[in-house]
């Protein structure tokens, strides 16, 4: 029953719970703190459907991220890819300083270059032997100058080509809410069928009640997303090509071998190797998955700007990393979930947020930013793995307790 836990890259489902309980009370209280600094806008339909839409280029690539990282390795060069890959689109569409292109065309060879150049790198890392760590970082410079090259006229798109819609454009509020009950639907049944066979694999799993109260308040949620969206313009088209991804992601991650073989490579990549698992082919796999959504955010982004500049993306793979670790991967490998890095980049995206809205100056949101980062990475390391003087002190105090 260990090796189940191991390969699925669960761990005691209290634990799980009770981590992402402490995510959302964190998200709470930072919501009526600047609910009360900023006033009844915080809490608008236009508030919600901005910070949805935000955080989209970067939470896919935070997604991919924690893949990327619960295999063992670590991945630099996304926001640099992920604006190579606007720059490339964007070119290819302009018709003044590139080839004038379709959409339709431009989209897939700008999502392509990205997987290609993903899989480079982990073929770098998986047959080569170096380390990820300097593969990506070398991508990074690398796609960086690249993009400069190309976006050195800063190409547009034009207002007719249909990718501005996903930039620009909502859902229309009635298929909203068939979108959003939809999503209440699927939600249930793939967590009722994991349950069950969870049990009949005799894999530890949540009793049926706590299932059921899950799917009732994750309902809740969704639903009430979709009442607030809607009370502007309805929900932004990038946003749910961000929720589609992180669910296909989630299902990767869960449910397929191919993502369950990547958490027993980041655990222990010896026995993964010594089991059977192709670890050089599933780094392969994982590095081209990572481009391809470098590739979907780059094309995002663009949508988002209606075009491409030299600095698109900058800072994008810290917020990525950033997200993911905050949501609970562990940089070592072997652990991390798409959901909780769903929440890491919410935490991310709120204190983006709630910055701009009280104007705070540009170099005190770089400090917060940083800060916020290492306080919650740093109270869940301490929580789980103490350190010696933490331990002593606790002794102390329960000494002193038991004597009075």
């Amino acid at each position: 029953m260990k090796n189940s836990n191991l390969l699925d890259g669960s761990k005691v489902p209290l634990k799980l719970n009770l981590r992402l309980l402490s995510m959302v009370i964190i998200l709470v209280v930072m919501w009526v703190f600047f609910r009360l600094q900023v006033g009844s806008f915080y809490f608008s339909g236009e508030s919600f459907a901005k910070l949805s839409r935000d955080m989209v280029s970067w939470t896919i690539l935070a997604a991919g991220a924690t893949l990327v990282i619960v295999s063992g390795n670590i991945d630099l060069s996304v926001g640099s890819l992920l604006a190579l890959c606007a720059a490339t689109a964007a070119i290819l569409i302009n018709p003044d300083y590139g080839l004038g292109l379709s959409a339709s065309i431009a989209v897939p060879i700008a999502i392509l270059v990205g997987t290609l150049l993903g899989a480079f790198q982990g073929f770098l890392t998986a047959y080569f032997k170096i380390p990820s760590f300097i593969v990506t970082l070398g991508g990074f410079f690398v796609f960086r100058g690249m993009t400069q090259k190309v976006s050195a006229f800063d190409p547009r798109v034009p207002d007719k080509s249909w990718i501005v819609r996903i930039g620009f454009d909502y859902v229309p509020q009635n298929i909203g809410w068939i979108i959003g009950i939809a999503a209440c639907i699927i939600m249930a049944v793939v967590l009722l069928w994991t349950s069950a066979k969870k049990k009949k694999l005799n894999i530890e799993t949540l009793p049926l009640w706590l299932t059921i109260s899950k799917i009732v308040i994750f309902s809740m949620i969704i639903l009430l997303f979709i009442l607030k969206v809607n009370q502007y313009k309805g929900l932004p088209y990038q946003t749910l090509v961000m929720f589609v991804v992180l669910v296909a992601l989630f299902i990767i991650s869960k449910n397929t071998r191919f993502g369950r073989y990547l958490y027993a490579i980041g655990g222990n990549m010896q026995a993964a190797r010594l089991s059977g698992i192709k670890v050089e082919r599933k780094i392969v796999g994982v590095f081209a998955l990572m481009g391809m959504l470098a590739g979907v955010a780059g094309v995002i982004w663009m949508a988002q700007n209606q075009g491409s500049t030299k600095n698109a993306g900058e800072f994008y793979e810290l917020y990525a990393i950033a997200a993911a670790v905050i949501g609970g991967t562990s940089l070592m490998g072997g652990r991390g979930t798409i959901f909780g890095t769903f929440l890491g980049g919410l935490v991310m995206a709120t204190v983006i947020q709630g910055m701009d809205y009280t104007s705070l100056d540009n170099w005190l949101q770089l400090v917060v930013r940083g800060s916020v980062l290492v306080l919650a990475v740093g109270i869940d390391i301490m929580t789980k793995n103490p350190p010696l003087w933490l331990q002593q002190f606790k002794y102390k105090l329960s000494r002193k307790n038991s004597k009075a």
